[in-house]
């Protein structure tokens, strides 16, 4: 039996839009695991990045004990790094079972591969890279996967998308169907090499095919020419092709991360923004000025930190617990009064707390404040009776975005599905199966 427990992730897939493809005939090998096994959707905090997702996954742990919220963090001393750096004191959940033979082969948002027992590939054909080239465990693996396999087709998966003609959109799907051949047969080279407790694969495709050509998950499923169909078809058919190199006895697990969602920003009236919040939050005038003339002034009460761009991610810095917590309650009221001119919309959907409410070690690294935009709003002009009228032209965006989500389903005699409510608990669940089935071979 060549796995025990074979993970698959299938990166940015919406959970809906699977539901209605599945239900509609078009998925038929996840069709088939959920039809003989579990499934269910999976619980995370509102406006969760996947970079923070895939932390949770890695580490087995929550966004307050690993502290990652996007791909570059600011660390204490005022430097601001790529996640991985800032995370070499961190132990993923695989390497809490050093007994178990285990095989991740790209999945995304990875730390730097280690020593393990077993092999680790990284950023390869993933989307969002955190290494400027492939990297493994063995050392030699990554080389030899981009020689045997061939490297990352191109990828025009960004912020600003637009896709202007028909050749655009088919450029953009022979990359991401190149890119899924090419790891479904390196997966499966790997996978047949020898026995595994546990084999992890990742696809990214669905990831990028969701924010270049999102239109939501109608009430029917789209037509067989769209895109994000057709990657998803055939993200389908390598699944089916790993479950049957799995062998018979193997557990299976498909999850994805988040669901998709119209894109929406207010970073184009981010910086206006948190000038005027902390004017009325009582920034006093002295430090503003300072800011304002002198190329390193002091830090500012508020801030903006890095994020997705259908959130805005602010940090309230004040020595003094209780000041600091007026300081939050006051932002927070004066954010939700803000309203879309054009729509008289709300211009904030909701506001969040996650360095307050996702507790752990690092919890004081994830932003104090996280305003969620309501999709599809990219306002020109917002207002309220506290800040005033602020107008920016808004950006070009991608059409689709993640919002909290994601889905797991599978079937095996050992796979406790019902001990798996988010992220975090897919690693450890999968662990404990893998250490179950290999105690059952035993006997």
């Amino acid at each position: 039996m060549p796995a025990r427990v074979l993970l698959v992730a299938i990166d940015g897939a919406c959970a809906a839009l699977l539901d209605r493809l599945m239900a509609a005939g078009c998925l038929p090998h996840l069709a088939g695991l959920r039809s003989i096994g579990a499934a269910r959707r999976l619980s995370a905090p509102a406006g969760v990045t996947d970079d923070g997702l895939w932390a949770s996954f890695h580490y087995g742990a929550g966004l307050g004990a690993h502290g990652r919220y996007h791909y570059l963090l600011p660390l204490p001393d005022g430097v601001t790094t790529l996640a991985p750096a800032g995370e070499d004191r961190l132990q993923a959940w695989w390497e809490r079972e050093p007994g178990l033979r285990v095989a991740l082969f790209d999945l995304p948002k990875s730390p730097a591969p280690r020593p393990l027992n077993g092999l680790h590939l990284a950023d390869w054909l993933v989307h969002g890279r955190y290494f400027p080239a492939p990297a493994s465990f063995p050392t030699g693996l990554a080389a030899e996967t981009v020689t045997r396999f061939g490297a990352a087709p191109p990828s025009r998966c960004s912020h600003v998308h637009s896709v202007a003609d028909e050749a655009g959109i088919a450029d953009i799907l022979d990359n991401l169907r190149l890119s899924v051949a090419r790891k479904r047969a390196a997966a499966i080279h790997h996978l047949d090499a020898e026995t595994w407790d546990v084999f992890a694969v990742g696809f990214k495709e669905a990831h990028c095919a969701g924010h270049a050509f999102w239109t939501g998950p109608a009430d029917a499923p789209p037509p067989a020419d769209d895109p994000q169909r057709i990657v998803l078809a055939e993200i389908d058919a390598a699944v089916g092709a790993l479950v049957a190199a799995a062998g018979p006895g193997a557990d299976v697990s498909v999850f994805t991360t988040t669901e998709m969602q119209p894109n929406g920003t207010l970073d184009h009236l981010a910086p206006v923004l948190v000038e005027r919040l902390n004017a009325a939050c009582g920034e006093p005038l002295w430090r503003r000025l300072a800011v304002r003339w002198l190329r390193s002034g002091p830090q500012r009460l508020i801030e903006a930190l890095p994020y997705n761009e259908n959130a805005l991610a602010l940090r309230v810095n004040h020595a003094d617990a209780a000041a600091r917590t007026a300081v939050l309650d006051r932002a927070e009221a004066l954010l939700l009064n803000l309203a879309d001119v054009a729509t008289g919309r709300p211009a904030v959907l909701a506001v969040d707390r996650p360095s307050r409410d996702c507790p752990g070690q690092r919890a004081a690294m994830l932003p104090d404040l996280l305003l969620q935009v309501p999709p599809g709003l990219a306002p020109r002009v917002v207002e309220s009776p506290a800040l005033g009228r602020i107008e920016a032209e808004p950006p070009p965006l991608r059409p689709g975005n993640h919002r909290a989500g994601g889905s797991i389903l599978g079937t095996g005699r050992h796979l406790d599905f019902a001990a798996i409510a988010g992220m975090e608990d897919i690693g450890p669940a999968v662990a404990a199966a893998a250490r179950a089935a290999r105690n059952a071979d035993m006997r």
